[in-house]
Formats: C-alpha cells, structure tokens, sequence
C-alpha cells in the first residue's frame, strides 16, 4: 500500500502568493517541492478510490463524523441478500452473489441446528414511564418539610366519612433555582482608631469565617468545568466576568494546581489496585503538547516526535472500575508496561483488550491479548457501499456474537457462564465466518489485494486475537469501553486545542483519571474532590482508603474520630 502523502501547511496568504509565482512561471525551488507534493496527494487520492480503500463514505465520515454503524439504520432488511437478476451486464459483486446466498443457506441452516438467532431489526420495546426526569433522580442542596397547617395524623377525615386519617410517604415537588457561579461573600470588618496612639482595632471573624480565600467546593467545580466540561482557563474567566465575577485565568490555573496536590496521592493507589485487576483495556489518541512541539523543532533528528494521550480502563478484582489517563510521547503499550510493574507478580497474566497495534503491546511484560472485534467489524462497514452482499453477511453473523453477548449480561452471567455460552452458541458462527472468508480467497471470488481482501485478510491475520471471548473467560469482545472514554480527552483536544507543557498535561490526566472513575462508581466527583481537599493529611498517610468507592466510608469515619477527639478534650 502506498505511503500517505505529507500534510502540507500553508496559510491562505502563502497560497495566494504561491499562485501567483505559478501564473507568472516564476517557481522557486520551495516551490517545486509543495507542487510535488500535491501531485503525491492527488495520485494518492485517486489510487485510494480506485481500490476502494477511501470511499466517498468514508472520506464524508472523516471530516463530518460518522453518526452510527448500527445496521438497522445503515441497511434496509432483505430476505435474500444474494438475490439478483443474472443480466449479461451485472457486476462483479452482483455476478458472485449466488454463490454467496448458497453459504449464507448453509450458514443459516448451522444456525437453526445450534439454536441460534440470526440477527433482525426488532424495534425496541417502548420504555415504560413518562419520559419525565422523577424527583427521586435529583439529589437536592436543601430539603424543605412542609407539614399540614390544620391537619394531623389520627384526626377524623374532612370529608366527613367517618374514617381517620395517618401518615403515607412525602410527596416530593422538585423546584429549581439559578444561582451565580460562585457564591462571593464580602465580610466587612467594624474598624475603630484611637484617637491618642492610632492604633487599629478589627472586630473578631464569625463563627464559620474561613482564612482560605476560595473554598473546596468552589475550587472543585472550577475544576469540572475545565477539565470535565473542557472550557479553557480564558473562556471561563470571561463568563464570570460577564456574572460579576472576575478570576484571572492565572489564578484559575493555580487553584486547580492546589487540587491536583491533594488528589495525587489517590492517582497511586488507582494504579495499583488497576494493576492488579483482571482486565485492562487500553487504546490512544493524538494531543497537543507545545513544550513538547518546542523541543522537536529544536531537534528535528529525534526519534520519537508523536505526542499521545493514552486511556487504560481496569477491571479491579473486586468488579470495581478504574480508568487511567496520561498524556506524553509514550505509547500506550508503554504507559500499560509503566503500570503493569506494579502487579503482584503471583498473579497470572492480565487480560489485555486493545487494537491491533504493535504500539499498544507492553514490549517485556506478557498480557492475554484480545482484539477489538469492533476494529475488524469496520473493515467491512467501511466498504459496505462497494461490496454490500459479502460485506453485509460478515456484518450480519457478527451481529449474531454481539446478541448473544448481550443475551448473557442480561442474564447475569459469571465470567464462565458466559464462556460456555459463547462457546455453545457463538462458536459455531464465528467457525462457518472463518471457512466463509477462506472460501473467498480460496476459489477466487475476492481480490486479495482489493479492499475486501484486505478486510478478510485483517480477520484472518488476527483471528486468535479476535476470538478470545470464545476460549479465555472474562475476555471482552471489543474496546468500546474506551473508546467511550477517549472521548472525554478529546473533548479537551477539541476545546482547548492543547497543553502548554508536560506538567499541564500531567494535571490534566490527573482530573481526567479522578472524574472518570468517579462517574464508573456512580460517584459524585465533585463531592470527591471537595473530600480529599478537606482531608488532605488523611489522604496523604493512607491514600487507599480514599479512592471513589471507599471514600464516603472514610468521611464517617474521619468524623467519628473527631468527635471522639472532641469529647475527651471536653
């Protein structure tokens, strides 16, 4: 396959003016070299579309963003996928699908006889309720009891029935009110001067006065909305401007410094208890680092020069849910190896989700490697449009595994629960998958080196790695868990554009890492961050006590102590 061709930067002013010297004949040797480099992009376009590698689809989803893949929305339902006129004129596709219908038959009749569902467009059971957010999903600042005026519990009823009346469960009426971005409280002080020696005397602070200029809570919010909500130091300094709120986006940056000091020590404990678990899973995106982009205009001869942004998300032993984000030059399988040397080394191999990468494999430590069955399902949906008959059968059998799969998590399964049952029912159709695409190449129908070859070609070449769910228990079927959780980074990526430095990257991971796996436990990371900054020396001395799920547990029993401190002084 041949090489991408080199992005070519220019300014609109630079174009114009390369234009001009082009009309005029009048090219300099730079010159030469962007012309030739367009002329490589052309040809390679052109080749790339020719081969069917990038399709009007696929170049439309790049720039625009695909919205599904889902099959019920991208192809309409066929009884017979293979079915077709047998014209003189058809093409190649349409010439092949007879022999494609005549193993979907087969296929089809391996299915029934191991009980199988094909996989259909059943629509959705409508969901039950109103469609209205309940009261009981809102977790109120303040709860206001409102008690009957002229009524009470044991009375006889109004209505004059002859009956009494008792007590049922309040009925919850939810009311909600704005409020400023910050809640700014400007104490003035009574000042007395003597009139005889100028000295100054200051009334005493209130009960409740805090020598800390921003509290906890605020600082924690200050940090959701940089690094969760992904709005830029700048743009949040300019909406409280505009509320009467005026903090430099310095000072914003130093706030959020102070947090990441009293959450760091968490950051070890997640990664120990990560690796240890049973599963990670782990994939990377592109980021912005200018320290970094800095330094490789200072050495152009440096060997690593990518900057990646690397999401690890574990499964503890324990069922609970870590994810880990680190932003550098590191691949990810470094970052993986990085955490893997902390794993008790009586433990046996992890089981490792991620694509087929060689960057995402730790280079010393052994993992069980599955592949994302998601990465090689794309191929194929990629290509859909030039090859809808072979394309749509792969999609549609993978469509049988992923039913199955979540057949079992409804059920509840075990780890080994689900095992067998993969093996039982999934087996049989990833089995007929595998002769189906040898068949392919086998008798001709499909060009190895065509789009389709190189689809089949990608699922043979991993097949081992790809089916894992089907012989290692707890084995995961594809990386979407992360992929999900990319998004978070990016986000960032696209709203802040970049780091400054390695340090605001460091930081940045660091937030990322405690939100995400906050909102995993079904925790409030706003709550959590406002705990570990008022229980800072705790947090220090035994950081494992205060990750997500353990943390409320702490609180209590930070304030039982406290108490108890307080009795024995009194």
């Amino acid at each position: 396959m041949a090489k991408e061709p080199e992005q070519i930067e220019l300014t609109p002013k630079q174009m114009e003016a390369l234009r001009d010297r082009v009309s005029r004949s009048e090219l300099t040797a730079e010159d030469r070299i962007t012309l030739l480099k367009v002329l490589a992009f052309f040809v390679w376009m052109q080749n790339q579309v020719a081969r069917c590698r990038l399709t009007v689809k696929k170049l439309r989803n790049i720039i625009f963003g695909g919205k599904t893949e889902k099959s019920k929305t991208q192809r309409p339902k066929k009884e017979n996928p293979a079915a077709g006129d047998n014209n003189d004129g058809q093409s190649s596709a349409e010439s092949s699908a007879a022999d494609v219908g005549q193993n979907e038959s087969a296929n089809d009749s391996a299915i029934e006889k191991n009980n199988l569902p094909a996989a259909t467009d059943e629509t959705k059971p409508k969901a039950k309720g109103h469609g209205r957010t309940g009261a009981d999903e809102y977790v109120p600042d303040e709860i206001i009891h409102v008690s009957h005026t002229t009524l009470k519990p044991g009375d006889i009823c109004p209505t004059k029935c002859g009956g009494r009346l008792y007590r049922l469960d309040a009925g919850a009426v939810i009311r909600v009110s704005g409020q400023s971005c910050a809640h700014v409280a400007r104490y003035e002080f009574e000042r007395l001067r003597c009139a005889l020696c100028n000295e100054v005397f200051r009334a005493d602070p209130p009960p409740g006065f805090s020598e800390d200029k921003y509290d906890a809570r605020f600082k924690a919010d200050l940090v959701m909305q940089k690094y969760f909500m992904a709005s830029p130091f700048h743009r949040i300094e300019q909406h409280q401007k505009l509320m009467g709120f005026h903090l430099p986006d310095s000072t914003q940056w130093d706030l959020a410094e102070s947090v990441a000091d009293c959450a760091y020590p968490v950051l070890g404990a997640l990664e120990k208890t990560a690796a240890n678990g049973t599963n990670i899973n782990n994939d990377d995106t592109r980021v912005k680092i200018l320290d970094v982009i800095r330094d490789n205009k200072l050495n152009p001869d440096k060997k690593r020069k990518g900057m990646f942004t690397t999401c690890l998300l574990a499964q503890s032993a324990e069922g609970y849910q870590i994810c880990l984000y680190y932003s550098g030059i590191r691949h990810s399988g470094e970052n993986l190896a990085s955490i893997l040397e902390k794993r008790d080394k009586d433990l046996p191999p992890i089981i490792q989700m991620c694509d087929a990468l060689a960057a995402n494999i730790p280079s010393v430590l052994k993992t069980i490697v599955c592949n994302c069955l998601t990465h090689g399902r794309r191929r194929f949906t990629d290509i859909e449009s030039c090859f809808p008959v072979e394309c749509g059968y792969v999609i549609s059998q993978l469509a049988v595994v992923y039913k199955h799969d979540a057949d079992a998590k409804e059920k509840n399964m075990t780890t080994d629960e689900r095992l067998a049952y993969h093996a039982t029912h999934s087996a049989p159709v990833m089995t007929a998958l595998k002769i189906w695409m040898q068949k392919q190449l086998d008798e001709r129908r499909v060009e190895p080196n065509s789009a389709l070859g190189g689809a089949i070609g990608y699922m043979q070449n991993h097949w081992a790695e790809l089916t894992r769910f089907l012989s290692v228990s707890g084995a995961h079927l594809d990386n979407n868990i992360v992929e999900r959780a990319l998004k978070l980074a990016i986000r960032t990526r696209k709203n802040a554009m970049f780091h400054k430095t390695l340090h605001g990257a460091l930081i940045a991971g660091l937030f990322l890492s405690l939100i995400e796996t906050c909102a995993l436990a079904g925790k409030n990371p706003v709550h959590y961050l406002t705990a570990l900054q008022e229980n800072r020396q705790a947090v220090r001395k035994n950081p494992e006590k205060w990750l997500p799920w353990h943390y409320e547990s702490s609180l209590i029993d930070a304030s039982s102590s406290e108490y108890e401190s307080g009795q024995s002084a009194a």
